[in-house]
């Protein structure tokens, strides 16, 4: 039954694509886990904008370390890579020949199949690779559904809403087991491109 819902989801998606692009994701999220440090970069709260394949922005958290406060905006095909500390930009203009904006929710993991999961895509990756459907569970008191993939020798699970928004998803392998929490996911913004422009007093590094 999984495998014929993963055919017919297939069908959808171009449809879905087209729906997406007359909306904004804007999602809040942060790492959680007992490995992970309270006052880490990665336990900190991060921004991601997005307007189908050809729209991004990602607001960091400031590095207290590094001290960078990045900013990546995406208006394809021009990139910007941005620090909010000193209001300098670097600029790129994205090659091709394909303008579709990849932007995975665990970039730094070795895994190339769990790196195909993108932001506002969660939910289609599990579906399309069959994932099994796990018994109910309550996360902070709420209520969740669950889905699980086995992706190389890591356990992946997506935890949903009542409503099929993603609440986290929680990464399991032998040495560690981390979640990315979303605080906020909201799917249905009105499209604001003026957040992919360059903000006013940046300038581009020469």
């Amino acid at each position: 039954m999984s495998r014929i819902l993963a055919a017919l989801f297939s069908l959808l998606l171009p449809l879905a694509a087209q729906a997406a692009d007359d909306k904004m994701l804007y999602v809040e999220y942060r790492l959680i886990g007992k490995q992970i440090a309270a006052d880490s970069l990665d336990a900190q709260l991060k921004k991601v904008w997005r307007i189908g394949k050809d729209y991004l922005r990602f607001e960091d958290a400031p590095d207290p370390k590094s001290k960078i406060h990045g900013l990546i905006i995406v208006a394809e095909p021009d990139i910007w890579i941005v620090d909010r500390n000193t209001n300098q930009a670097q600029h790129s203009v994205d090659p091709g020949p394909v303008f579709k904006i990849h932007f995975p929710l665990f970039a730094s993991i070795a895994s190339e199949k769990l790196r195909q999961i993108e932001f506002g895509y969660e939910l289609d990756f599990f579906y399309m690779n069959a994932a099994r459907e796990l018994p109910a569970q309550d996360v902070d008191g709420i209520k969740c559904r669950l889905l699980r993939l086995d992706i190389d020798d890591l356990e992946v699970t997506l935890f949903l809403k009542t409503n099929d928004t993603p609440l986290q998803i929680v990464v399991k392998s032998p040495e560690r087991e981390f979640a990315m929490r979303f605080v906020r996911y909201e799917s249905d913004r009105k499209p604001d491109k003026s957040l992919f422009q360059l903000p006013s007093g940046v300038q581009l590094k020469k």
